[in-house]
């Protein structure tokens, strides 16, 4: 084998590894952490669904979202929206 090819080898395996730990290693950590996060998040939001269902029977209120009428803004809030031009 001739120098240049055993650079070339050298050169191609550094720029192979670079890549590996510099781009695809952080990206599979990220993946694996934001995974990981999705998952909390959803095993908290199901252990406070049954929380919140106990309490909107005991209090015999109805939520917000069971009344649309609480969502819906007055007529008088709206303001008219007039484009300037500048001169």
């Amino acid at each position: 084998m001739s120098i240049t090819r055993i650079l070339l080898y050298i050169l191609l395996a550094y720029f192979l590894y670079k890549f590996v730990f510099n781009f695809l290693v952080p990206i599979i950590k990220v993946s694996w952490r934001v995974r990981s996060q999705v998952k909390e998040f959803q095993r908290r939001q199901q252990q406070q669904d049954p929380l919140q269902q106990q309490q909107q029977a005991g209090s015999g209120r109805p939520s917000s979202g069971d009344n649309p009428t609480a969502t819906k803004p007055k007529s008088g809030e709206y303001i008219d929206f007039e484009e300037v031009k500048e001169k």
